[in-house]
């Protein structure tokens, strides 16, 4: 049986319930021999954005809300700027923020306490997320990666390699055409060539005007004048698209 690695991250500025939701998930975790989860705990929000600073990407998060200096809620928000496809599982004591939480499109929201059956639930939720994932496998100059395209901002072709770079403000180096890494990517909605030097994830897109696409992690991408009402236009069909889902 193939197994799935799910890296998890659990944030609680309360101890004991830390405690009780590292353990609701070794249980789940004990029941679901086909998944490997690779946990990482903080006390504060804070240490978690600090640990995605330093390049750390997480496939689901479990967070209390109520914290001191940030709330659980804004660190998602940052969770999902990076990697939109995360599943996130709001753990806390109030109602309050059950809006706010599914307007960013949660996974689930748990009232402490909670259940082992809830937490499976949303458990299930959560890993269904991951797993409905799309994956590209790469070899890498220095090995090789398993990248979930979604997590895709650009693709730069430079002196016969390609310079990959991703939501977690990694790049990775690998020898290929641009033209065949853009016949495997262009399945995946958003994907676009701009030039004959990038590839371009239009749901990182930060800005467009007639001759740059301002991306996401700050990056300019130079449109070049001829294609410029081409790229305009997908980038505006792929605006309908998404507000239309």
């Amino acid at each position: 049986m193939k197994m799935s690695l799910i890296k998890t991250v659990i944030c609680d500025d309360i101890q004991k319930d830390l405690e009780m939701i590292r353990a609701a998930l070794n249980a789940y975790a004990e029941t679901h021999s086909e998944l490997h989860f690779d946990i990482d705990e903080y006390g504060t929000a804070i240490d978690v954005l600090h640990a995605m600073e330093k390049g750390k990407v997480y496939d689901i998060a479990l967070l209390d809300i109520c914290m001191p200096g940030v709330l659980g809620t804004d660190v998602a928000e940052e969770m999902l700027a990076k990697s939109p496809d995360m599943g996130i599982v709001f753990l806390t004591t109030s109602d309050e923020y059950a809006v706010t939480a599914f307007a960013l499109n949660a996974t689930h929201y748990l009232l402490k306490p909670f259940s082992q059956e809830q937490f499976n639930a949303a458990l299930d939720r959560a890993v269904k997320k991951t797993e409905d994932q799309d994956f590209l496998s790469l070899a890498c100059v220095d090995g090789m990666y398993r990248v979930c395209v979604t997590e895709i901002v650009s693709i730069e072709s430079q002196n016969h390699y390609l310079l990959i770079s991703l939501s977690s403000g990694e790049t990775l180096r690998l020898r290929m055409k641009l033209s065949q890494m853009f016949e495997e990517i262009q399945k995946y909605p958003g994907f676009i060539k701009v030039g004959a030097s990038y590839v371009v994830n239009l749901a990182f897109v930060r800005r467009i005007s007639r001759n740059t696409l301002e991306m996401l992690n700050r990056v300019k991408i130079p449109i070049p004048r001829r294609g410029s009402e081409e790229v305009q236009k997908k980038y505006m069909d792929f605006c309908r698209r998404e507000a239309l889902k």
